[in-house]
C-alpha cells in the first residue's frame, strides 16, 4: 500500500459563468423578442386605425354618393310628384352604393362587371328628366287628339281599346286613377309606366318606345288621318276643273281652289253652261232671284288626271298606315253623313286587307271624295245673257213625312252615341240611348233605368257601356 496522498479538488467556475453569459443571452433575447413585439402590435395597432379611419371615410364617400343620387333624383322628378320615385329607386342606389363602397375599399371580384351595372344605374338617375319628358309628350299627343273629338278627321279613332284610353286619360289625371314607375328585369335600361284605374285594376303598361311613338304621333293612339289639304292639294292638281288661284306675290305654295268648278265641266245646254234661275220669297216677303249651275260629275268622272290622281292618294292612304285607312274608311267614309249608296259596310280594324279589300277601298273612296267634295251645283252671281243658257226652276211638291220617317230620320246613329259615350267627363250630364236601349249618367256613373222608372248603377266602364248600347241579344247589362 502506498503512501496517503491527498486529492486535488477541482473547482468549476467556467460552468457559472458560461450559464450566466447564457441567461443574459436569453434574457437579453427576451427582451428584444418582447421589444420586437411590442413595436409590431404598435404598428398593427397603428395601420388598423388608419384603416378604421379609410373605412370610415370610404363610408362617408358612399354616403355622400348616396345623397347626391337622391338629390339628382329629387330634382328630376320635381315636375311629377304624383309618383313616387324614390321608392322606384331605392333597390338601384342600395345596388349602387354597395357597388361604390367595394370600389373604394377593393373588395371587388368582378370589377369590370360592376363598372358597368354603376354605369346603368347612374345613367337611368340621368335619364329620368327624359323619361318624364317622354311621357309628357305623350300625353299632350293624347290630349290635342283629344282635344279634335272622337271619330272626325284628325281625332281619335273610336277602334281604339277602351282600357287603352281611360290610361292615356290617367296619365293625363283628367280621371281617378294610378301611375307606378318600375324596372322591368331589374334592368335600369328598361323603364316602364303601369297605370290602374282607382280601383286598382292595370289599364295598361307602357314601355319608354311606346311613348316616344305616342308623342311623336308614330302609332300606338289610332286616329283618323285628316284629308282635308290633301283634298285640296287634288283640286290644286286638277286645275283644269277646278278653279284655283296663284299664291299672293312673294308667297309660296300650290295654286288655291276657289271652291267653282270651270265652265267645260258645267252641264251644258245648246252649247251654253246650263243655268238654273231660283225665284224665292224672303219672310218679309221680298222676291229675290239666284242662279245656280249644274256640275257635270259624269264629265269629271271621266277625267283621266282626275282619275288618276285621284287613286294614287287613296292608294297613298293605304301604303302610309293600313289602319289609320281603314278608321278613316269605317269612321268617315262609311258613316251616314258620309256614305253615298246607304251600304252599312266596314273593314275589320284589326285585319289587314286583303286584294279584294283594297279595291274596294280606293273605289269607296274616290266616290266618297266626289259625293263629298264636289257639289252637283255651284252658285253664279251676275250670269251674262250672251255666256250661258237660262232655266226655270221647277218647284217640287213637298211631301210630308210619317212619324216612322221622321224617327228614322232623327235616330242617333251608333258612331254618334259612342262618340258621345267616349267623350263624357266626370261632371257631365248625359243620356244614350240607341236600339231601345237606354244609359244615363249623372255626372259620376252610369245608369240604367228599370222599367219601374228607377235607376241603378248598371256599368263601371265606358267599355261596358259601348258593349251593352250596341247589344241587342240582352235588356240586361253586362257591367
Amino acid at each position: 500500500m502506498g503512501a496517503y496522498s491527498n486529492p486535488e479538488t477541482y473547482i468549476d467556475t467556467q460552468s457559472a459563468q458560461a450559464y450566466q453569459r447564457l441567461q443574459d443571452t436569453i434574457s437579453g433575447a427576451t427582451s428584444g423578442i418582447a421589444q420586437s413585439y411590442a413595436i409590431r402590435q404598435k404598428e398593427i395597432r397603428t395601420q388598423l386605425e388608419e384603416n378604421a379611419k379609410q373605412i370610415k371615410a370610404n363610408e362617408m364617400k358612399a354616403q355622400e354618393y348616396e345623397f347626391s343620387l337622391y338629390t339628382d333624383l329629387a330634382k328630376s322628378t320635381a315636375s311629377d310628384p304624383s309618383v313616387d320615385w324614390a321608392k322606384t329607386y331605392e333597390p338601384l342606389i342600395s345596388e349602387a352604393v354597395k357597388i361604390r363602397s367595394g370600389m373604394l375599399n377593393g373588395t371587388l371580384e368582378d370589377k369590370q362587371g360592376a363598372m358597368k351595372r354603376l354605369g346603368q344605374i347612374q345613367g337611368s338617375v340621368d335619364s329620368v328628366v327624359q323619361s318624364i319628358a317622354t311621357m309628357s309628350g305623350a300625353s299632350e299627343t293624347f290630349m290635342k287628339d283629344m282635344a279634335k273629338g272622337v271619330s272626325v278627321q284628325g281625332g281619335i279613332a273610336s277602334s281604339n281599346n277602351p282600357k287603352f284610353l281611360n290610361a292615356m286619360n290617367v296619365l293625363l289625371q283628367k280621371v281617378p286613377g294610378k301611375k307606378e314607375v318600375y324596372f322591368k328585369d331589374n334592368d335600369p335600361t328598361k323603364l316602364m309606366w303601369k297605370v290602374s284605374d282607382a280601383d286598382g285594376n292595370v289599364l295598361q303598361e307602357f314601355d319608354a318606345d311606346q311613348l316616344k311613338k305616342i308623342s311623336q304621333g308614330n302609332g300606338i293612339i289610332r286616329t283618323i288621318p285628316n284629308q282635308i289639304v290633301e283634298f285640296d292639294k287634288l283640286k290644286s292638281t286638277n286645275s283644269s276643273i277646278f278653279e284655283t288661284v296663284p299664291p299672293k306675290p312673294g308667297e309660296k305654295g300650290d295654286p288655291m281652289p276657289t271652291g267653282q268648278i270651270n265652265p267645260q265641266f258645267l252641264v251644258k245646254k245648246n252649247g251654253k253652261p246650263k243655268v238654273i234661275v231660283n225665284k224665292i220669297k224672303t219672310s218679309d216677303g221680298t222676291e229675290m232671284t239666284t242662279y245656280t249651275q249644274e256640275v257635270d260629275i259624269a264629265a269629271i268622272k271621266s277625267d283621266l288626271n282626275f282619275q288618276t290622281t285621284l287613286t294614287a292618294q287613296a292608294n297613298g292612304l293605304l301604303e302610309a298606315n293600313q289602319s289609320s285607312a281603314i278608321d278613316f274608311y269605317n269612321e268617315i267614309i262609311a258613316t251616314p253623313q258620309g256614305r253615298w249608296s246607304g251600304i252599312d259596310y266596314c273593314f275589320d280594324p284589326d285585319q289587314p286587307l286583303d286584294a279584294a279589300g283594297k279595291k274596294k277601298f280606293i273605289e269607296d273612296y274616290k266616290e266618297y271624295y266626289i259625293n263629298t267634295q264636289i257639289a252637283p251645283t255651284q252658285p253664279l252671281l251676275k250670269p251674262d245673257p250672251n255666256q250661258v243658257a237660262f232655266v226655270e226652276k221647277a218647284e217640287k211638291s213637298k211631301k210630308t213625312k210619317t212619324n216612322e220617317e221622321d224617327k228614322k230620320d232623327k235616330k242617333e246613329s251608333i258612331e254618334s252615341v259612342v262618340k258621345r259615350v267616349l267623350a263624357i267627363k266626370k261632371g257631365d250630364i248625359g243620356e244614350f240611348i240607341y236600339d231601345g236601349r237606354k244609359v244615363s249618367y249623372d255626372g259620376a256613373n252610369f245608369l240604367i233605368e228599370k222599367t219601374s222608372g228607377l235607376k241603378e248603377l248598371a256599368f263601371k266602364t265606358t267599355e261596358a257601356v259601348i258593349n251593352y248600347l250596341k247589344s241587342g241579344s240582352s235588356n240586361k247589362p253586362n257591367p
